[in-house]
């Protein structure tokens, strides 16, 4: 049986509507940054390393909220620079 690239790329499409996620539940690396005072570019690494939870769409990433909110209480009263932030690999 020969599969086409065509009917893959129409079945992960499929898929992928299927799956989508509820939006409300997720936030921009934007709106996540700024919530926890961090830079832009730092939430990436942050989903990347699973301090944060999120999901990925190409080049953008969707971060829960839940997951902000469970990161800000965990380090409540902590400095940005304090090595007790950081969630062992």
């Amino acid at each position: 049986m020969n599969i086409s690239p065509r009917s893959v790329a129409r079945k992960r499409k499929l898929d992928f509507a299927i799956s989508m996620p509820d939006l409300a539940e997720f936030m921009t690396t934007q709106e996540a940054a700024k919530k926890l005072g961090f830079n832009v570019k730092s939430i990436p690494m942050m989903l990347r390393n699973k301090t944060l939870d999120g999901i990925r769409f190409g080049r953008a990433w969707l971060v829960s909220k839940k997951s902000v909110q469970e990161y800000l209480s965990k380090t409540k009263g902590m400095s940005k620079n304090d090595p007790r932030r950081k969630t062992p690999k």
